[in-house]
């Protein structure tokens, strides 16, 4: 879609349009991102990445970042919705000057199925690692296999009875214990719908994550959107995100 400003800092918005609306068995989506030195850049989705039935192949979608000095990127999707018998599979390669800032998030949320039951996709697997000056620096490897053993819809051991997983990874120079202590007070103020389990910690390389489990996608909607404010008043004085789409 065509670019937009959405505040007074000057950062550019794009969204990211899938032109068969679904994604399906055998798909191979690949996006290519580069943030050059002093850019700033918020990319989003049009609407929630849906993945259908993929008998006999799963469906790809791999991401390559690259962030110069000073570079800023917010990767901001809509909610990953996984239906019966769907199996997906997401690479994100970061490759960033430790002067540059980030910030992703993702959602994912079992899709509708025949009988009602939930959990009935095959498996989402998503892996994303960064560099910053060339050097590994995160890794986080998140599979959601639903129906293996004792983990069904129907076991504590399964999500705690919640249906939603939400992920937060930022890395900038400024990220510290002071802030992470501060974002966490900041999170614990909120009020959700139903109740949300949430933990964060820092990540080598300057970084932080955040982990959330839930019921509603609103709710985990409402925790990555506090996030990204947060950091954005901190690290850069920005005001709030304002996507235009809700």
């Amino acid at each position: 879609m065509r670019p937009h400003y959405l505040d007074e800092s000057g950062q550019v918005s794009y969204t990211i349009i899938n032109p068969g609306g679904a994604y399906f068995g055998g798909d191979d989506y690949h996006v290519v991102v580069e943030v050059e030195e002093g850019a700033s850049l918020l990319l989003t989705s049009q609407s929630a990445t849906k993945v259908y039935k993929t008998p006999g192949n799963y469906a790809l979608q791999d991401f390559r970042i690259t962030l110069g000095p000073g570079a800023v990127l917010e990767y901001v999707p809509d909610q990953l919705i996984a239906y019966q018998g769907a199996t997906f599979s997401q690479h994100t390669t970061v490759d960033m000057d430790s002067r540059a800032s980030l910030f992703m998030s993702e959602i994912i949320t079992p899709g509708w199925s025949p009988t009602g039951a939930l959990f009935t996709y095959d498996e989402v697997r998503l892996r994303t690692s960064v560099s910053v000056d060339g050097e590994l620096t995160v890794i986080d490897n998140l599979l959601v296999r639903p129906g293996i053993g004792e983990l069904t819809d129907h076991s504590l051991l399964f999500l705690e009875d919640h249906t939603h997983v939400a992920t937060v990874l930022a890395l900038d120079q400024a990220v510290d214990d002071v802030l992470l202590e501060e974002l966490r007070e900041y999170l614990n103020s909120l009020e959700f719908s139903t109740p949300v389990r949430f933990g964060s910690t820092l990540t080598s390389g300057r970084g932080l994550a955040v982990r959330a489990i839930g019921s509603y996608t609103e709710d985990l909607h409402l925790l990555i959107t506090a996030v990204a404010n947060f950091l954005r008043a901190t690290l850069r004085t920005q005001g709030p995100l304002h996507l235009r789409k809700y």
